[in-house]
C-alpha cells in the first residue's frame, strides 16, 4: 500500500492499543473521584470501559487510540457539549467533567504514549442490530438522524475538516485498499464500482451543502426501546464525525439500515426511502441532493465491504472485526450495483 494511503488511514484504521483494566480503574479514582467496577467493551480503534458507579449511575470510559490527536479527541468532545445546549433533550451521551472541571484528561499509558480519556454517560436500551427491523424504524432513525445534524448545524471546531476512510467524499481511496486485499473475493465487481462511483461523487458532492454530522448511523451505533423496538432511544459513537456534505450522513444511514438480510434491489430501494424521507420531514432535502442519494448509499455500501475486508486482512488479531460471509458480500455488491441506476423520488 502507497505511504500516502497509510497516512491517510493511520489514525482511522490503527488497531487498539490495549489499556489494561487496572490502569483504567486508577485512571477514573485519580482524575474523577470514584471507584466503580469496570468492564471492558469492545470498539475500532479506541478502548472502551463500562464503568458501574456506587449508587447505580453507569459510564463509558473511551481512551483515545495513541494515532489521535487531541484536537480530534476535543473535536468529538466538543460536539457533544454543543448538542447538549442545542437540543438538551436529544438522546445521546453527556459528558462527564473531571475533577478539575476538564471535559477530557491526558494521561501516559503503560507503554509511554500520551493519550485522551473521557467519560461519557451510559444510555440504556438495546442496540438497532439485535433488533427486528420495521419500516416505523428506519423512519424513526431518518427523523432521529435529522433532528441530529439540526442540533449541529452551527457546529464548527478546528478539526473539523480531519480526513476520515470512512467520509464518502473519498470513496476514491477504496481504490488502493482493494488493491492490498489479495484474497478478495469480488474484486472486478467492486473496482468497476469504485471507477463509475469515484468521479461523479468528487464532482458533485463539493457542489452540496456541508456541515459537521455523525457520519456513523449504523445499527451498531443506534438504540431502540426493548418493549418496542420501533422507537428509538439513542445515538452513540461519535468517533466517525466530520465535515462533509449534508446528504453524506443521509446515504450513510439509509445504506447501513438496509435489512442484513435483503437480497432484492427493490427491497433496498425502499428501505433507502424510509430513512431519507424522514429526514427530509425534518430537514428538506435539496433536488441536487436526492440525486446523488442513490450514489452515496452505493458507496457506503462499497466501502462498508471492502473497509470491514481490509481490517479482518490487515488486523487479523482484532476481535471488533469478523470475516464477512462471502454471500453477503456479494449481495451488498450487487445492490451498490442496482442503487447506482435509481432516480429516487421522495
Amino acid at each position: 500500500m502507497a505511504a500516502d494511503v497509510d497516512d491517510f488511514l493511520a489514525t482511522m484504521v490503527a488497531p487498539s492499543r490495549p489499556v489494561a483494566v487496572a490502569r483504567a480503574l486508577a485512571l477514573v479514582r485519580e482524575r474523577y473521584g470514584f471507584e466503580p467496577e469496570v468492564s471492558r467493551l469492545t470498539g475500532e480503534r479506541d478502548e472502551n470501559f463500562r464503568l458501574s458507579a456506587p449508587g447505580g449511575a453507569t459510564y463509558v470510559l473511551k481512551i483515545a487510540n495513541p494515532a489521535e490527536r487531541p484536537a480530534e479527541t476535543d473535536f468529538q468532545t466538543a460536539a457533544l457539549l454543543h448538542i447538549e445546549a442545542a437540543d438538551p433533550a436529544l438522546p445521546c451521551p453527556r459528558v462527564l467533567r473531571d475533577r478539575s472541571g476538564g471535559a477530557y484528561v491526558r494521561f501516559t499509558d503503560e507503554g509511554g504514549a500520551e493519550r485522551s480519556a473521557r467519560v461519557l454517560t451510559f444510555l440504556p436500551g438495546r442496540l438497532l442490530g439485535a433488533a427486528q427491523r420495521s419500516q416505523r424504524q428506519r423512519a424513526a432513525c431518518g427523523g432521529l438522524g435529522a433532528r441530529l445534524a439540526l442540533a449541529l448545524r452551527t457546529f464548527g471546531h478546528p478539526a473539523a475538516e480531519r480526513k476520515i476512510v470512512w467520509d464518502l467524499r473519498h470513496a476514491g481511496h477504496m481504490r488502493p485498499l482493494l488493491d492490498a486485499l489479495p484474497r478478495f473475493p469480488f474484486r472486478p465487481d467492486a473496482a468497476r464500482l469504485i471507477e463509475r462511483l469515484a468521479p461523479r461523487i468528487d464532482l458533485e458532492l463539493p457542489r452540496l451543502r456541508h456541515q459537521v454530522v455523525h457520519n456513523d448511523l449504523n445499527p451498531l451505533n443506534i438504540l431502540v426501546d426493548p418493549s418496542d423496538e420501533s422507537r428509538v432511544t439513542g445515538v452513540i459513537d461519535f468517533g466517525d464525525m466530520t465535515r462533509t456534505a449534508l446528504i453524506a450522513d443521509v446515504a450513510v444511514a439509509a445504506a447501513e439500515l438496509i435489512p442484513m438480510d435483503c437480497r432484492d434491489p427493490a427491497q433496498a430501494r425502499d428501505a433507502v426511502l424510509d430513512v431519507a424521507r424522514a429526514y427530509h420531514e425534518r430537514v428538506p432535502l435539496l433536488p441536487a441532493e436526492l440525486a446523488l442519494l442513490p450514489a452515496l448509499a452505493a458507496a457506503r455500501l462499497l466501502m462498508t465491504v471492502v473497509i470491514h475486508e481490509w481490517h479482518v486482512q490487515r488486523n487479523p488479531a482484532s476481535v471488533h472485526y469478523q470475516a464477512l460471509e462471502e454471500d453477503f458480500m456479494r449481495t451488498r455488491l450487487d445492490i451498490a450495483a442496482a442503487l447506482l441506476l435509481e432516480e429516487l423520488r421522495l
